[in-house]
């Protein structure tokens, strides 16, 4: 299930070009754009996996569903199946140089069944994260070339190994070549060992994993753990959402700091609300399934401990690869490593359409399963009937009208009210847009860097374009996402821009922005629906910049975009 914001879908303005005679500008198709269309309700989408004797139950209709909200039937306004069996995807023609995008299908083509491997070690006991890994490379060594896979790695900071979109055979032959080391890698070195780039960007979380020796310390230590782990999510979340369908992360892990759900918040966690909030609306506008996965392997349960008096039944919960299904298990504590985090992780799974794996020596199978899920998928969207944007929980059922079919699917959708416009929130997103190393998708954008071929500047001035290391970098911004409301003869909203250079240890040099009004009349409206606006800034590119990372948000929707561009890969430039 995933909750769009209809500024997604369905409302689109224009970013006022700052070049001159633009604004005067109109052809003919764009006199023939759609008008702008407004609306407070909000499309949920159900990812659907339908299986007939363990096999794809293909070819289904739309009319052959029946969608209930809480008991309550709903109209399916939404309806589309994606499968990887449709054949290799014709590739998407080359960028010009020096031109850089973060839209998937424009860098690689349309994708479907992409999957993403985050081995998560700060959730992690160091004496289980051998294990992990081993069964990682295992996995990673068998996967067939063509999958889109992705493996991720969070150990303090978010670094990205391998992402869908590479040449995974490239990759294979690597880690091949590395395996000996990667398994027999020291705690201090395995991140490094991995071929994990630390700088250009990644998230520094670093110290999540310590604890401390007091209560206050703990408390300290956990509250940060929370928070960096929900970060890691967002980063995910908003790097899928511009991609259609379901995607499947796979998430190995020790442990979860924090519970699913809002029902069995603690007072500690009632501190994470807003963040909570953030992380579900990012994985659920993406379609992402969390596949949780006990890094543990094979444990036994303290129940089964014959040196504890309580020898009560231990709970194995409703995870893939336990061996019963006994009641289920009263509400997660936070911190505590025991029969309880199976129960976190049936829950996390259950509300996102996933499965638990957990006492199993097999890691490879769960990777595999999850995978396999993303093989042939339906997705059915309605509108509620009523929101009232209050955290309830709202529980979803699916239902097919042909013999002997089995869905999988999420178990509700969250109430969430729309992101907030205000400064904290706005400071938050664009906090985790420069720090994520992955570019945020839910705006378009096409960047282009060129050398400056006359002097004046948006952002800095005209004394940047006169120097040798001065570039020119034009920002071309999609309508979708952006929000505008209509004011007399013209459409208005903002925009914030930034543009920032980062050294080889992924530290900003500088981090300039600029606040864009949106003003404009109705022919330039027109023609951003067909052709997208431009917006450019001069720089100077300093001796230690590595990469640059531009950011556009928006204020109406909330919704981000960002795209990096490492200055080796500017030819000609620099």
């Amino acid at each position: 299930m995933a909750v769009i914001r209809n500024s997604f879908l369905l409302v689109f303005s224009a970013i006022v070009l700052l070049t001159p005679g633009y604004a005067q500008s109109s052809g003919s198709a764009a006199e023939t754009a759609a008008p702008l269309i407004q609306s407070t309700t909000r499309l949920v989408q159900v990812s659907v996996i339908a299986k007939s004797h363990d096999r794809p139950a293909e070819g289904l209709k739309a009319e052959d569903f029946k969608v209930f909200a809480d008991g309550r039937p709903q109209k399916v306004s939404f309806f589309s199946v994606d499968s990887t069996a449709k054949g290799p995807v014709a590739p998407a023609p080359a960028l010009a140089a020096n031109t850089f995008t973060n839209s998937a299908p424009a860098r690689s083509g349309a994708v479907n069944g992409i999957t993403i491997v985050l081995l998560d070690l700060v959730n992690t006991r160091m004496t289980d994260r051998m294990y992990a890994r081993q069964q990682l490379i295992k996995y990673l060594l068998e996967i067939p070339s063509d999958q889109h896979v992705g493996v991720y790695v969070f150990n303090g900071r978010l670094s990205v190994l391998h992402d869908y979109t590479a040449d995974m055979a490239n990759f294979q032959k690597q880690l091949a070549e590395a395996k000996n080391r990667l398994v027999n890698v020291s705690q201090t070195e395995e991140i490094g060992a991995l071929g994990v780039n630390d700088g250009n960007g990644a998230s520094d979380l670093t110290g999540l994993g310590m604890g401390g020796g007091s209560a206050q310390e703990r408390s300290f230590y956990l509250r940060d753990r929370v928070l960096g782990t929900m970060n890691v999510l967002k980063f995910i979340g908003s790097h899928f959402a511009e991609l259609p369908g379901r995607k499947n992360l796979v998430w190995v892990s020790g442990g979860f700091p924090l519970t699913f759900g809002y029902e069995h918040m603690s007072k500690f966690s009632e501190d994470f609300f807003n963040e909570m909030d953030a992380t579900v609306r990012s994985l659920s506008d993406a379609n992402v399934a969390v596949y949780p996965v006990d890094a543990r392997g094979l444990v036994a349960e303290p129940a089964y401990d014959a040196s504890k008096a309580n020898t009560a039944t231990p709970i194995m919960g409703k995870g893939r690869g336990g061996s019963s299904k006994a009641p289920a298990a009263p509400a997660p504590k936070l911190g505590n490593h025991g029969a309880d985090i199976h129960a976190t992780m049936d829950e996390l799974a259950h509300r996102t359409g996933g499965h638990a794996y957990y006492n199993t020596n097999d890691l490879t199978r769960a990777i595999r399963e999850a995978t396999d899920d993303s093989a042939y998928t339906y997705t059915l969207g309605f509108y509620p009937e009523e929101e009232k944007h209050n955290r309830d929980f709202h529980k979803i059922k699916v239902e097919v009208d042909q013999p002997h079919i089995n869905l999988s699917y999420r178990s509700g959708y969250l109430d969430l009210a729309e992101i907030p416009s205000d400064d904290h929130t706005r400071s938050i997103q664009i906090h985790d847009a420069l720090w994520s190393p992955l570019d945020a998708t839910e705006l378009s954008l096409v960047v282009n860097v060129a050398k400056p071929v006359n002097s004046g500047s948006v952002f800095t001035g005209g004394a940047a374009a006169e120097s040798s290391d001065a570039v020119v970098v034009a920002v071309t911004l999609q309508p979708r996402g952006v929000q505008v409301k209509p004011e007399g003869d013209r459409y208005t909203g903002r925009v914030d821009v930034l543009m920032v250079q980062f050294d080889s240890a992924g530290r900003p040099l500088d981090s300039p922005m600029e606040t864009v009004a949106l003003n404009m009349k109705d022919p330039t409206y027109r023609k951003f629906l067909m052709d997208g606006l431009s917006v450019k800034e001069t720089l100077k590119i300093m001796p230690q910049t590595k990469s640059i990372r531009v950011i556009v948000r928006d204020f109406g929707s909330g919704m981000i975009g960002s795209v990096s561009v490492p200055t080796k890969d500017l030819s000609g430039i620099i």
